[in-house]
Order: structure tokens, then C-alpha cells, then sequence
């Protein structure tokens, strides 16, 4: 081989060497950049996730009326030193909703970079029922007592003379839920009259008797009828059979048609039987006066006519002699 090959053959090695050892170098620098950019990003990541960015700023409570803000977040152990990234929904709604009865729902949602939302929804407040010490005990849509601090109470109805009969205040809360709220606000009392009757007394001062299983229906058009009575504290308003007003006079007249009803039939009471027995007695002893005056009478009539017709036989004999 010449010298010239020889020179040609080197200088080609060389070139092969030196570009080998370029993409070398040029690998090296790529992972080299990789390795710092994924550790740039890493620590922005970190930095993030852990700077005041996405601590919780806004936090908004919906739909509370008994419980306040500062209780339900405390429930829910919402603050401002939370990160959103940290917020699990579902747990803090479990936890709101376990810690109040009043509740009947809860939804949490978190949002980036820095707000929540909690939104809660409560049972009503639908009466109150007079406990055996006088104290009132709130109760709940749901026909539970509410055992809570109370904060806004309305004007609840009182239920008394249940005597804790869970069928019939069953019966009365079913109702009551069906009741516009209008109405029930009106409500001042309801008292248990009868197996199947109440009375309801409303704050203007109407007295209502209805049938506990289905008042409702027809209380619910409470607002439309009472602007034709006029006389509301001295009426009933019965809505048990169809819709009518009761007075004084009606009352009395209806007692009075019973207790003939019975007397016919004779099971008016041992009073007024007496009274009919005296009125029979004194009758038999007018009747038997009047005979006795009768056959007197007649009496005396025979005997002046027996006078008169002794006299004119005694007067015809003369004239014959």
C-alpha cells in the first residue's frame, strides 16, 4: 500500500472517530437537558402545589337557615389554610351531614385554583308538640324531633292531647306536610278532639273541626274561604263534610234535633224521662178529676129529674080527685 492510501485510510478513521464522538457528546447533552428540565419541572410543581396559589380563598355556604356558616365549616374542617388540590368532597360532605340531623342534604364541590362550595339543604320546622312538663319540642318534615338550638322559629302549630299516639300524629304530620306554607303559618293550634276529628284553631281566631286523616285537602283553600266569614270567633268552620259555618244558634238547634231524635226512639236520658212520667201522672189526675166532676153532675141531673117527675104525677092525681 502507498503512502498516499496509507494517509487517505487515516484520515477517514479520524473522521469516523470524531463524528462518533460528536453524537456522543450530543446524547449526553440531551439527557444532560432532560434530567434539568424535568427538575425544573418538579420543582415548579412542588412550588405550586405548596404556595399560597391554591390555598382555599372563596368559600361559599348555600341553603343554611338553623345551623350557621362557622358551624358547618367547623364540621367540615374547611379553612383557609386548606389547598384545593387537598380537598376530598365526598368526605367532608359525609362529615357535615352525620354532625346535623337537620340536614337533609349536603353537596361540596372544590374548584381551582382556590374556591369551595358547600350547599346544604334542611328540613322544616312543621309543629311543635306539648311535652307532660309544658315544654314544646320542635318537630321536623320527617316526623322526627329536632333536638338542635333553635335560631329561626316561625309560627308552628301546637299539637296537644295526642297523648303520643304515633299513628294519629303520623296522620297529622302527613298532613301538615301537604299544607301550603301560607296556610300553615296561620295555624296556632291543633287539638285531638275525637277518634278521627280535630280541632284546629287559626290565628285570626277561627275555630275548624276537620277529619285528622285528610284536613289538608281542604285547609289548603283556608286563605279563599276565610274572606266570607265575617265572624270569626264566634264560628266554626266545619270542614268534615263538605264546607260550612256552625253558630251559636246552628249548635243549639242541632242539639236540640238530637235529642228529639233520641226521645223518639227513647233513649233520651233518665231526667227527661222522669219529667215525661210527672207529665203523665198530673195528666191521669186531671183525667180522673174530670170524671168524677162528670158523674157528679150527672148525678145531680138525674136526681132533678126525678123531683120533676115525682111533682107532676102528685100535681095529675089531685086533678083526678
Amino acid at each position: 500500500m502507498n503512502k498516499k492510501n496509507k494517509k487517505l485510510l487515516v484520515k477517514m478513521n479520524n473522521e469516523k472517530r470524531r463524528s462518533s464522538l460528536e453524537k456522543i457528546k450530543r446524547k449526553k447533552r440531551r439527557e444532560i437537558l432532560f434530567i434539568v428540565t424535568l427538575f425544573l419541572i418538579v420543582i415548579g410543581v412542588f412550588v405550586l402545589l405548596f404556595s399560597s396559589y391554591l390555598k382555599l380563598k372563596t368559600i361559599d355556604v348555600e341553603g343554611n337557615n338553623q345551623i350557621t356558616k362557622e358551624e358547618i365549616l367547623e364540621a367540615g374542617n374547611i379553612n383557609n389554610d386548606l389547598r384545593t388540590w387537598s380537598i376530598k368532597d365526598d368526605e367532608i360532605q359525609n362529615n357535615i351531614k352525620s354532625r346535623f340531623e337537620i340536614f337533609k342534604s349536603v353537596t361540596v364541590k372544590s374548584t381551582l385554583p382556590s374556591s369551595i362550595k358547600v350547599h346544604v339543604e334542611e328540613y322544616s320546622f312543621i309543629a311543635q308538640i306539648k311535652k307532660d312538663d309544658g315544654n314544646l319540642e320542635i318537630i321536623m318534615e320527617n316526623g322526627k324531633p329536632y333536638s338542635g338550638k333553635i335560631r329561626n322559629n316561625y309560627n308552628l302549630p301546637i299539637l296537644e292531647n295526642f297523648n303520643n299516639d304515633s299513628n294519629k300524629l303520623e296522620d297529622v304530620y302527613k298532613n301538615l306536610n301537604k299544607l301550603k306554607q301560607e296556610v300553615r303559618l296561620q295555624i296556632s293550634e291543633i287539638i285531638n278532639d275525637e277518634s278521627d276529628r280535630v280541632i284546629i284553631y287559626m290565628n285570626d281566631g277561627q275555630k275548624v273541626k276537620a277529619l285528622r286523616a285528610n284536613f289538608a285537602d281542604k285547609l289548603n283553600y283556608y286563605e279563599e274561604i276565610s274572606k266570607y266569614i265575617e265572624d270569626k270567633n264566634n264560628t266554626t268552620l266545619n270542614l268534615i263534610n263538605g264546607a260550612y259555618l256552625e253558630t251559636l244558634k246552628t249548635e243549639k238547634t242541632r242539639n236540640d234535633n238530637i235529642k228529639k231524635l233520641l226521645s223518639r226512639q227513647g233513649l233520651n236520658n233518665d231526667d227527661s224521662s222522669n219529667k215525661d212520667k210527672d207529665n203523665v201522672e198530673k195528666e191521669d189526675k186531671v183525667q180522673q178529676n174530670n170524671k168524677s166532676e162528670n158523674s157528679t153532675t150527672n148525678n145531680k141531673n138525674s136526681n132533678s129529674a126525678n123531683n120533676k117527675n115525682i111533682k107532676q104525677q102528685s100535681s095529675s092525681n089531685k086533678k083526678n080527685e
